[in-house]
């Protein structure tokens, strides 16, 4: 069956999966059709993604949010329980859980009409396993449903590294991995987060550099592993730690 014309940007998510030696499910086109429609039908109410064009979308926000499988922690793992700090529009929870269906996915959302969002697109989908969560991250870390109960933590363009590893590390298990997005300012932001570590218990394990040709830019995914439990002080009350960095 031939796309039709407006489906070309499902090549050009091909070409950038393909170029990472990343496969798709045989269903994962559609899954990603649903999404863009649903993107289409909210952002004519409501401002999701600043991206409009299916094919800046599957580039910009699909592709992008796959980029952690070109990890090999990421990409080996089976049955993992993931959680996505900041979800927004579900970037890169949902694209992530597409393309490794046995996943279970919790999306972290502070914003009401993003979270309805999430779950309309969730219901389109008839995914199974993943879960919207109206709350602050500071606040459902300290639920024990979820807190130490995650193999991943993603986040992508959210915060300062600094605050971004007080509210992920805390919902890992010891040896569970927070995967951060960030640009060209990637390695000055990892050297000036030692107290932020040593604090929550992590490591920096690797500095991840990647492209995408078509749409350029300088990107980066910094790897934190968290190597002990971290202490019952953290993450502090809401509001905290973006004020007052560790």
């Amino acid at each position: 069956m031939t796309d039709a014309p407006n489906d070309d940007w499902i090549p050009t998510l091909k070409k950038a999966m393909a170029r990472w030696e990343v496969s798709l499910p045989e269903d994962a086109i559609e899954y990603f059709r649903v999404y863009l429609d649903e993107l289409g039908r909210w952002n004519e109410k409501f401002n999701l993604t600043a991206l409009k064009e299916p094919r800046h979308i599957a580039l910009g926000h699909f592709a992008d949010s796959i980029a952690p499988m070109t990890l090999d922690a990421v990409f080996e793992a089976k049955h993992a329980r993931i959680i996505d700090i900041g979800s927004g529009a579900g970037f890169p929870g949902l694209p992530l859980k597409i393309v490794n269906p046995d996943w279970r996915l919790s999306l972290v959302e502070s914003i009401g009409k993003k979270c309805e969002f999430l779950r309309a697109v969730i219901a389109s989908m008839e995914m199974n396993h993943a879960d919207v969560f109206y709350k602050r991250s500071e606040e459902l870390a300290a639920d024990m449903d979820h807190r130490e109960q995650y193999d991943f933590a993603f986040a992508r363009a959210l915060s300062s590294l600094s605050t971004l590893i007080e509210y992920g590390l805390p919902f890992l298990k010891v040896g569970g991995y927070l995967i951060a997005h960030r640009g060209r300012t990637a390695a000055d932001e990892a050297s000036r987060v030692n107290t932020a570590l040593q604090e929550l218990g992590g490591a920096i394990e690797t500095i991840r550099h990647y492209e995408i040709p078509e749409i350029g830019g300088s990107r980066a995914l910094i790897v934190v592993r968290k190597v002990r439990p971290t202490t019952k002080h953290y993450p502090r009350r809401i509001g905290v730690a973006s004020k007052r960095p560790l």
